[in-house]
């Protein structure tokens, strides 16, 4: 009697706390996994959204730049008109190359930005934000706010230099309110960045 009584003592102790440990175990992993799996889905999410607004914001810089040149053009020559007549002047030509320069520039910017890295991970390979496009916003605000300091060093003839003095000094106006484009679209690049790691 005494012997069955240690033996189920000792069947109780060895089998008994196991089970319920397994028991616990497998609880919590139907739980951890999708938990895992909805923050990782989020986080993507986030970086999509975060990555949209960077190309709003290149894309709302460079309308109202186009809004502007497009606004200040008139002592530089009638650009409908030379459209319709097919014949254009010196003058209008630099103003407008500096424009479709800068224009050039925020489609080059708007699909780098849009661009991800690919980076070595144990399974393979895996694309990663690496919030490109912060380059591209601190170029603009530098180079504007440099055409605002220099247009008036520039000569006002020939023809070619008018028109380039005058689109500088309409890119250089705009460096106040590029600051805020380009200072918001730094923000989103550094977070983009962040969300990435």
């Amino acid at each position: 009697m005494r012997h069955e009584t240690d033996f189920s003592d000792i069947f109780d102790d060895d089998f008994e706390v196991p089970r319920s440990s397994r028991r616990r175990s497998r609880r919590r992993v139907p739980l951890a996994a999708p938990i895992r799996r909805g923050g990782r889905a989020l986080s993507r999410a986030a970086a999509a959204l975060i990555r949209c607004l960077t190309a709003v914001l290149i894309l709302a810089a460079a309308a109202y730049v186009t809004y502007t040149f497009w606004r200040a053009s008139t002592p530089y020559g009638d650009i409908l008109e030379s459209v319709r007549t097919r014949k254009i002047s010196m003058t209008l030509a630099a103003y407008l190359c500096v424009a479709a320069i800068f224009l050039l520039f925020e489609f080059i910017a708007l699909l780098w930005s849009m661009t991800r890295v690919r980076v070595k991970d144990e399974p393979g390979y895996r694309k990663e934000d690496a919030g490109r496009g912060l380059g591209s916003f601190l170029l603009v605000f530098v180079s504007s706010y440099l055409a605002f300091l220099l247009y008036r060093f520039l000569p006002e003839t020939p023809e070619i230099l008018y028109g380039l003095k005058g689109a500088l000094e309409v890119y250089g106006s705009m460096h106040n309110v590029l600051f805020g484009f380009c200072a918001a679209g730094v923000v989103s690049c550094l977070v983009r960045r962040y969300f990435s790691h």
